[in-house]
């Protein structure tokens, strides 16, 4: 469980890491608004389906949301957090600021970096 949540923090990492500097901080959504993400597709910038949206809370002071991500990746499905700061929400989806391409190599770097990261710890 600790585990999962830990890959879950680094991928939200990872994709804060590629966020552009905001002007004004995003506003906390409402309960209706936060209901109202969940079922929502996941589109990439490039018009790929990455997924769909499952939670969304706020983590911090920042609203979140949590998608599952499909095999598009290469292995399952896959739980990763966005920040808002890194999506767009259109009429029937909502759109991250990166292409299917470089949500592929993030993924593939943190998943990289945490299996370098099991292999010192043990």
């Amino acid at each position: 469980m600790v585990r999962r949540l830990f890959n879950r923090a680094i991928i939200a990492a990872a994709f804060a890491a590629t966020s552009p500097a905001i002007a004004q901080p995003a506003q906390p959504p409402s309960e209706s608004a936060e209901a109202a993400l969940v079922g929502l597709a996941v589109y990439s910038s490039d018009g790929q389906k990455l997924g769909e949206v499952t939670h969304a809370r706020m983590m911090g002071d920042q609203p979140v949301v949590r998608a599952e991500f499909g095999t598009f990746l290469g292995a399952g499905s896959v739980a990763v957090i966005i920040p808002a700061a890194l999506f767009v929400k259109k009429t029937d989806r909502i759109e991250v600021r990166m292409t299917a391409a470089e949500v592929k190599d993030r993924l593939a770097e943190q998943r990289q970096q945490q299996g370098e990261s099991q292999k010192q710890k043990e």
